[in-house]
């Protein structure tokens, strides 16, 4: 499973120098961190890959915070331990 500190680090990842001045956690906005819409796609799916689950398109484009994230993930999972 993947936490908000994983989530958090691959933020940081993208965001490069800029990721020093500021504080990531688990209601870190994608939008307050100026993260592009491609960014956040990318990290969308490095996390899909890495975990072998498939996001809910729609559920995955209302994603706003990295707790919503880690949610997100959680229930993919579950969906697919399921299955």
């Amino acid at each position: 499973m993947i936490t908000a500190e994983e989530i958090c680090e691959r933020i940081a990842k993208k965001l490069g120098s800029k990721a020093s001045t500021m504080t990531l956690n688990a209601d870190t906005t994608f939008e307050s961190v100026g993260l592009s819409s491609l960014q956040i796609a990318d990290i969308v799916y490095g996390i899909e890959d890495d975990l072998e689950i498939t996001f809910d398109e729609s559920q995955a484009a209302g994603v706003k915070t990295v707790g919503d994230l880690v949610k997100l993930a959680e229930q993919a999972a579950s969906d697919t331990s399921a299955a």
